[in-house]
């Protein structure tokens, strides 16, 4: 397992060769490496692994955060019911390109077999 992929995918670097983005914008995403050409998209539906991550990472750093200020009873319970409304139309807009981004990294982290050469080495 190498986990060096899944870091140069958390700052959004390509998990082969670290020089080129993944994301070119925070929605749009490359579909290759600018580098050294890997194909970002392995096949068809491969990036419906980003929906699980950008799943989690909304539980935890918004709905969990805001259920602990609700019963702690920081935020009051119309606030509550507005800042998860706003979170559950927003945030899956603004996390899953990067959820998708995540997914490469560990995808390649765990299956390191599929990751192919790299033809462009000096």
């Amino acid at each position: 397992m190498k986990t060096e992929y899944f870091v140069r995918t958390l700052r959004n670097r390509c998990p082969r060769c670290n020089e080129g983005a993944v994301l070119r914008t925070l929605f749009h995403r490359h579909d290759k490496c600018s580098n050294c050409d890997l194909e970002f998209s392995r096949e068809d539906g491969f990036f419906i692994g980003g929906i699980p991550i950008s799943y989690g990472l909304i539980c935890g750093l918004w709905i969990v955060p805001l259920l602990v200020a609700w019963l702690l009873e920081w935020v009051p319970t119309d606030w509550m019911i507005g800042l998860s409304f706003s979170g559950a139309i927003g945030l899956p807009l603004l996390t899953y390109r990067y959820s998708q981004c995540l997914w490469l990294g560990l995808y390649f982290t765990f299956a390191e077999h599929e990751m192919p050469e790299n033809n462009n080495q000096e």
